[in-house]
This record gives structure tokens, C-alpha cells and sequence, in this order.
């Protein structure tokens, strides 16, 4: 069962039980649909850009929307016995306590951890990080916000705590 799965199951606990049970705070990969409005039968490829936005292609005159079509979750938990005690290791090998397989995204890539709220460093990766528009420093903490959107790589994630988590999945607030 991948993450997302995961986490829908413990949706129908309940919100208690689904914040006793899931890490405190998940990395979200959106994936897209591309729809083209300009023919009829609708063509769609999936990649990852900013959610809503109406694009044109130059020069082709045809039109196309972007549409979630599912999300990527990447709990921010410590696997057991891994290195750097102290934080959570981000980067595409599975030594890492987050794997994300992507080729832009070094072997070790950046890391975070929980002092007074989250805080998220670039570990001196090849092809960079970025909280926001804001270019991180190799090994610099930056305050890591919910729902802040940061980028390893060429991979986007949004940033979200558990209690908003439960809430952007759907959970039902009236099951006790």
C-alpha cells in the first residue's frame, strides 16, 4: 500500500486516531492532468506544475488546462536505525528516511527537522533547493511553514502538519 493509500485508510479512524497514527507532517507531490481545450476528444499527459492554471502553447493557438489527478505523500518520519539521528534525510537513495526516485534529485538532498517547528536545509545537493522563490543555502536552516511549497530538484512539494493533512484529505470531523 503506498502513503497515499495509507493515509486515506486512516482517515475513516477518525481525526484522534488519525494524528496518533501518522507522521507529524507529510511532503505532497501533486500530479497534473493536462486537458486541451481547443479539440474535442480530450488529450491528457500527466506532469507536475502549479495547480488551476490555463496555459496557451505559442504559436498553436490550442488551449489547455491543468488538473490534480492525485497526490504523491512522503511522510516526514525517521526510519529505524537510519543515519543523523536528529533529522530526517531527504534524497532519491533508500538509505534516506524520504526517498524520492527522481534523477534530479541528489542522493542526499537536504533534510529537516522539528526545533520549535519545522526548519528544512539543502545538504549541499547538486541541483539545488528552493523554499519558495528563495534559493536555500547548502546546510543554511530555513523556517519551513505549513503549506510552504519548496522544490529538490525539479520535484515541487507543499508542506502540510498532520491536523491539516487530515482536513485536505477529507477527513470527517464528526466521527469520534
Amino acid at each position: 500500500m503506498d502513503a497515499a493509500a495509507h493515509y486515506r485508510h486512516l482517515l475513516t479512524l477518525g481525526r484522534e486516531e488519525f494524528l496518533a497514527s501518522a507522521a507529524p507532517a507529510v511532503f505532497i507531490r501533486y500530479r497534473f492532468v493536462r486537458r486541451d481545450l481547443s479539440v474535442t476528444g480530450t488529450k491528457t499527459v500527466t506532469f507536475d506544475h502549479d495547480h488551476g492554471e490555463t496555459l496557451d502553447q505559442e504559436g498553436q493557438g490550442s488551449r489547455f488546462t491543468l488538473e490534480p489527478s492525485e497526490i504523491e505523500l512522503y511522510p516526514l518520519a525517521k526510519k529505524p536505525g537510519a543515519s543523523f539521528p536528529d533529522r530526517i534525510t531527504i534524497g532519491r537513495t533508500v538509505n534516506n528516511d524520504v526517498v524520492i526516485a527522481e534523477p534530479s534529485v541528489s542522493r542526499l538532498h537536504a533534510y529537516v527537522r522539528q526545533v520549535n517547528g519545522w526548519v528544512v536545509a539543502d545538504a549541499g545537493s547538486k541541483n539545488g533547493s528552493w523554499l519558495g522563490d528563495e534559493h536555500l543555502e547548502p546546510r543554511r536552516e530555513a523556517a519551513l511553514l505549513p503549506r510552504a511549497v519548496i522544490r529538490f530538484g525539479d520535484v515541487q512539494l507543499t508542506f502540510y502538519q498532520s491536523s491539516d493533512l487530515f482536513d485536505l484529505l477529507g477527513g470527517d470531523h464528526d466521527r469520534r
